[in-house]
């Protein structure tokens, strides 16, 4: 999806660099498993594309990067012991090929490991990378308790998901030592990003289209709690809340990217890199929610 851009190459390349000084120990071989697995590269992206629209070259952003996509393999690894998961990214998850004991210690070297590569940076700096691990693990928690309404919903995926898209912007944004102002519309454009694309997963998800992941836990997600409180069937109707559910949360997706990138235009930033971080956003939806659209003639 990004493999054309040379901070994807930069970040895979200093990742590969990291599998290959992995310690001689017993968890070598899960870490490096988990750290092979082909990935989008999304949120050291954006962080290091936030940080180069403010005039910092990746250099000096690349650690923060490799932070929060070591995190991120954490929070997959972590989440795959809580949902019971089978695959991940059309492979054996972590969980089924090594188990849980392994696993669940490959995860938290992983969050040491990115503790060690952001602390080299400023107070602020590490303080939003800890404050989004930490509501990574509130989202988690709450996850596990099941939505029951839209809100709850809300509270959930802006903590275990968006908050990680969020802190990488606006860690671009303070590497960089920009003004509270465009530091704050970063963490905006963060944020509606991953409430969208979270809502795009789990409606690919209700679909029961392939993403290349399985678990054998569900959660409850806001396509099916509108699924669930259609107003509009008089009666009953699978095929008919199905269809109202796909509509709701296509708007609900649209509005996400729509705020995503009205708070890029905002930016004061170089315009290339402030393109190619409006291009994510899209990236990030555009091919799903055709998919998705796609469907509606077969609810």
């Amino acid at each position: 999806m990004f493999s054309t851009r040379d901070e994807y190459h930069l970040i895979n390349k200093e990742l590969a660099a990291l599998v290959r000084d992995l310690p001689d120990s017993p968890l070598e071989e899960i870490l490096s498993y988990v750290l092979s697995a082909p990935g989008k590269r999304v949120r050291p992206l954006i962080l290091i594309l936030s940080a180069e629209a403010l005039g910092t070259p990746p250099a000096q952003s690349i650690s923060a990067a490799l932070a929060i996509e070591l995190v991120h393999a954490a929070s997959l690894v972590h989440d795959d012991i809580l949902d019971h998961g089978i695959e991940r990214r059309g492979s054996p998850s972590a969980l089924e090929r090594f188990g849980p004991e392994a696993s669940l210690l490959a995860g938290d070297w992983l969050i040491s490991r990115s503790i060690d590569l952001i602390s080299g940076y400023s107070q602020p700096v590490i303080q939003a990378f800890s404050r989004a691990c930490m509501d990574m693990s509130e989202g988690e928690l709450m996850d596990l308790s099941c939505a029951g309404s839209p809100e709850d919903y809300y509270q959930c995926i802006t903590r275990k998901t968006a908050s990680l898209f969020s802190a990488s912007a606006k860690i671009g944004g303070l590497i960089s030592g920009a003004g509270k102002e465009d530091v704050a519309w970063l963490e905006s454009y963060g944020l509606h990003l991953g409430l969208g694309y979270q809502v795009l997963d789990d409606l690919e998800e209700f679909l029961g289209l392939d993403q290349g992941k399985s678990s054998q836990k569900t959660s409850v997600t806001l396509p099916m709690i509108y699924a669930s409180r259609n107003p509009l069937a008089a009666s009953p109707d699978t095929d008919s809340d199905a269809t109202t559910a796909l509509q709701m949360c296509i708007k609900v997706i649209d509005d996400h990217c729509n705020q995503a990138k009205r708070a890029l235009q905002a930016l004061n930033g170089e315009e290339e890199k402030k393109l190619q971080l409006l291009e994510i956003v899209d990236e990030m939806t555009c091919r799903g929610l055709q998919r998705c659209r796609s469907q509606k003639s077969l609810c």
